[in-house]
C-alpha cells in the first residue's frame, strides 16, 4: 500500500457529507419503520399500549438500522477499492523506518492467566519484532494484579526463564502491584505514573493478545508520520477456536466485521472508538489528559468506571487529538470465551462499564461522534430489556384485542385489516438483519478456498446463522438480568477469565447454569396459547430459543464437536491454513500445552518460594521495600512464619499465605529454617513437598 492520504488535509465540507450521509441513512430508515408500525395501529385507533410499543420501536429499531447502514457504506466503500480515507494509507512499508527509534512499551496488564500462554505470546511478539528490525525500540512489560500465589510466583520464574532464553534483561520487565486498585486501568495507570516518561508511545495488549511484528513496526511508523494522531485502535481477529462456541465466533468475525468496520470508518474518521487492548497510544497526551473521573456515585465501590476505554477516547478526542481504526491492518489477533457461560460472565462486566458510561452522554466537550460511540455502547446491553418489554406489550396488546374481536358481533378478525404493514415491517426487518450477511459472504467468496470452498462458507454461514438466532433470546433474557442487577446497585465481581476450551460444560451443569431461559419459554408458550395463540408462529423462533438455551449451550461448548468441524473445514479461517498463518502464531500454537507438574499441587507458590532456592532468590529479589501494614507487626509475622513450618499451611488463611509472601524477612528466615532445621521439626507436608520440587527441578 502506498503512502496516499494525510489525514490532516481532511476537510470540514468532507467529514460533514459523510457524517449527513450516515446518520440521513438511519434517520430515514427508523422513521419508515416506526411509521409502518403506527400504519398498523391506525385502523382501531392508537392505543395506549401501542405508544409504549412506538416509542420502544423506534429506539430499537435505531440499532438495526444503524447496523445495517454500517454494512452498507463499508460494501461500497470496499467494492470502490476501499477508503481512500483510512489511517494505514498515510505510510507504505518504506515509512517503517521512520518508527525504528521511537522508545515504545508493550504493556500486557494480567490477573490470574494461564502463565505459560502469556509468555509465550510475548516470546513469539518479541521474534517477530526481531524478523521485522524493528525490535530495538520496544520494550515488554508484564503487570500483573494475581492474587494467586501459584501465579504470582510462575509469573516471576517465567520472566526469569523467558528473559534468559531471549538475552532481554533490561528490555522485558515484570511488575507486581501489592493493591490491585481500579482493575486493569488502574494496572495501566500505575505503569504510565512510574514509567510512562521514559516511553513515546504504548501498545496496550490483553493477557490473550498477539499482534505480528510487522502490525507492531507499522502502528508506530503510523504515529511517527501522523503528530496529531493520539490513539490506533486495530480490529483484533479471534483465533485459536477449538470449542464450537469459539469456532463460529471467530468466523463469524472474520467473515462480518470488515465491512462493519469500513462502514464505521465511514462515518467517525478520526473520532474512533477504543477498546481497550490491541491500540497504540500517544503517552503524553493520554498521561495528562485521560485521568479517568470518579462517577458521582454514593457507594464508593462503583466509582471507578468499569470500562474505561470508550471514556478515553472520549477524552482524547476532547484534548484535540485524533483516534482512528486501523481496520484494513492484518496482524491482530485475540482469543474468545470458550462457551456462552464465560461470555455471558465477561458481559456482566461490560455490562456494568457501559451503563456507567451514561454519565459522559451529555458531558461538556465530548465529540458528537464518541457521544454516538456512548449510546450504541449503553444501548448494546439497555436494548435487551426493552426488546423484552416490546415484546411483552406487543403480546398483551394482540391478546386484549384477540379476546375484544372474540366478544364483539362484529363479523370477523379486527386485527385483519392492520396486518399488510405489519407484514412489510416484518419482512423490512429481516432484511435489515440478514442482508449484512449476504453482502459480507459475497465479498468472501473470491477468497472461498481459504474458507473451506464455496460449499462449506456457505454451510458455515448457515449453521452459524441458525445457532445465534437460537441462542440471541436467552442471551436477552440474561442481558436483562444483568442491567436489571447492575441498575439495583449489585457489586460486580472483578474475576480472571476462563480462555482454556479442553473442557466443555457437562450436560446436568448447562441445565444448572441455563434454567432460566426454559423456565421463561414454558410460561410464556403456556401464556399465549391461553391469551394469543395466533402470534405462537410469529415468536416461534424466541420460544424455541428459550427452550432450547441449555442444550444449545451444552453442544457448542464442546471442544470434540468444534474439533469435527474442523476436520471437516467448516468455520475456516484462513488463518488455520498454513500459507497464510502467521509465524507469530504459529509459533504459539505449536509450543502451547506444557504444564509444569511442580506446580499442580496445594500452596504450591508458597512451597517453591521457601524451598527451591532459585524461585526463593528471583522472588525476594523482586519484592519491593515497603512499611509493614497495621497488623502485620513482626510478631505478628513470626506467628505465621513459626505456625507454617510446624503446622503446615492448612493452618493458615490464604490472605495469610499472601502476608508472607509480600515479607522479604519472614521469607529469609522460612528458607533458612526449612534448609536447617531437622527433618523430625518439620510438618510431615514440607518433607513431602521437598520430594516434588526437588525431583522437578534437580
Amino acid at each position: 500500500m502506498n503512502a496516499s492520504f494525510q489525514p490532516e488535509k481532511l476537510t470540514a465540507d468532507f467529514v460533514g457529507f459523510r457524517r449527513a450521509s450516515f446518520f440521513g441513512a438511519i434517520l430515514a430508515t427508523t422513521g419508515l419503520g416506526g411509521w409502518l408500525l403506527w400504519r398498523s395501529f391506525l385502523p382501531e385507533g392508537v392505543s395506549a399500549l401501542e405508544w409504549v410499543q412506538l416509542v420502544l420501536f423506534v429506539l430499537l429499531f435505531q440499532q438495526i438500522a444503524t447496523g445495517f447502514w454500517l454494512v452498507i457504506f463499508g460494501f461500497v466503500t470496499t467494492v470502490l477499492g476501499g477508503d481512500r480515507a483510512q489511517i494505514a494509507r498515510s505510510i507504505d512499508d518504506g515509512t517503517l523506518a521512520d518508527g525504528a527509534e521511537a522508545p515504545t512499551a508493550i504493556v500486557l496488564p494480567i490477573f490470574n492467566e494461564d502463565v505459560d500462554r502469556v509468555f509465550l505470546g510475548i516470546e513469539a511478539m518479541w521474534r517477530g519484532l526481531e524478523e521485522t528490525g524493528g525490535s530495538g525500540s520496544f520494550d515488554f512489560f508484564i503487570l500483573s494484579d494475581s492474587n494467586r500465589p501459584e501465579n504470582w510466583l510462575r509469573e516471576e520464574m517465567a520472566w526469569l526463564d523467558l528473559c534468559k532464553k531471549l538475552n532481554a534483561f533490561g528490555r522485558i520487565f515484570y511488575r507486581k502491584r501489592r493493591t490491585p486498585r481500579n482493575s486493569k486501568s488502574g494496572n495501566v495507570a500505575d505503569f504510565c505514573r512510574r514509567w510512562g516518561a521514559r516511553y513515546r508511545y504504548m501498545i496496550v495488549l490483553d493477557a490473550d493478545s498477539i499482534m505480528t511484528g510487522r502490525l507492531l513496526s507499522r502502528l508506530v511508523a503510523m504515529m511517527e508520520r501522523n503528530p496529531r494522531v493520539g490513539l490506533i485502535q486495530t480490529g483484533p481477529q479471534l483465533a485459536f477456536g477449538r470449542t464450537f462456541f469459539r469456532r463460529i465466533q471467530q468466523f463469524a468475525s472474520k467473515v462480518y466485521a470488515p465491512l462493519f468496520a469500513a462502514g464505521s470508518n465511514y462515518w467517525h474518521l478520526f473520532a474512533s472508538n477504543y477498546w481497550g487492548h490491541n491500540a497504540i497510544i500517544r503517552l503524553r497526551p493520554f498521561m495528562e489528559h485521560c485521568d479517568l473521573p470518579e462517577l458521582p456515585e454514593p457507594d464508593t465501590r462503583r466509582r471507578h468506571i468499569f470500562s474505561h476505554d470508550t471514556v478515553e477516547a472520549a477524552l482524547m478526542r476532547k484534548a484535540g487529538f485524533d483516534v482512528w481504526f486501523a481496520y484494513t491492518e492484518e496482524g491482530s489477533y485475540e482469543e474468545g470465551p470458550p462457551n456462552l457461560s464465560d461470555s455471558l460472565g465477561r458481559d456482566r462486566r461490560w455490562c456494568l462499564g457501559n451503563l456507567q458510561h451514561f454519565w459522559f452522554l451529555f458531558a461538556p466537550g465530548i465529540d458528537f461522534a464518541n457521544r454516538f460511540h456512548i449510546w450504541m455502547g449503553v444501548m448494546a446491553y439497555l436494548g435487551s430489556p426493552l426488546w423484552l418489554l416490546f415484546l411483552v406489550t406487543g403480546a398483551v396488546d394482540l391478546a386484549v384485542k384477540h379476546r375484544f374481536s372474540l366478544l364483539t358481533s362484529l363479523p370477523g378478525d379486527t386485527i385483519a385489516p392492520s396486518l399488510g404493514a405489519v407484514q412489510v415491517l416484518l419482512l423490512a426487518t429481516l432484511a435489515l438483519l440478514f442482508v449484512p450477511k449476504i453482502l459480507a459472504m459475497v465479498l468472501t467468496l473470491p477468497k472461498a478456498k481459504h474458507y473451506g470452498g464455496a460449499v462449506r462458507l456457505f454451510a458455515s454461514t448457515l449453521i452459524e446463522t441458525a445457532v445465534w438466532t437460537l441462542l440471541a433470546p436467552a442471551i436477552m433474557l440474561y442481558y436483562t438480568r444483568f442491567v436489571v442487577m447492575n441498575l439495583a446497585g449489585r457489586q460486580v465481581p472483578w474475576s480472571s477469565q476462563n480462555r482454556s476450551d479442553d473442557k466443555g460444560l457437562g450436560f446436568l451443569e448447562s441445565f444448572r447454569i441455563f434454567w432460566l431461559p426454559p423456565v421463561g419459554g414454558v410460561l410464556a408458550v403456556s401464556a399465549l396459547i391461553v391469551w394469543a395463540p395466533q402470534v405462537l408462529w410469529v415468536l416461534s423462533p424466541i420460544l424455541a430459543g428459550w427452550l432450547l438455551a441449555p442444550v444449545l449451550a451444552w453442544l457448542t461448548s464442546q471442544a470434540k464437536l468444534g474439533d469435527w468441524a474442523r476436520r471437516h473445514r467448516l468455520f475456516l479461517i484462513p488463518e488455520e491454513t498454513a500459507a497464510l498463518c502467521p509465524e507469530e502464531l504459529r509459533f504459539v500454537e505449536e509450543h502451547a500445552g506444557n504444564d509444569e507438574a511442580s506446580w499442580n499441587f496445594p500452596a504450591a507458590g508458597l512451597a517453591r518460594a521457601v524451598i527451591d532456592p532459585l524461585t526463593h532468590a528471583v522472588h525476594v529479589a523482586l519484592l519491593r521495600q515497603r512499611k509493614k501494614s497495621i497488623g502485620e507487626t513482626e510478631d505478628y509475622l513470626e506467628d505465621l512464619r513459626e505456625k507454617l513450618i510446624e503446622q503446615g499451611p492448612t493452618a493458615l488463611e490464604p490472605r495469610q499465605h499472601y502476608a508472607l509472601l509480600w515479607d522479604a524477612e519472614s521469607l529469609r528466615w522460612l528458607h533458612h529454617e526449612f534448609w536447617s532445621r531437622p527433618s523430625v521439626r518439620l510438618h510431615p507436608w514440607w518433607r513431602q513437598r521437598l520430594r516434588e520440587v526437588t525431583e522437578t527441578t534437580g
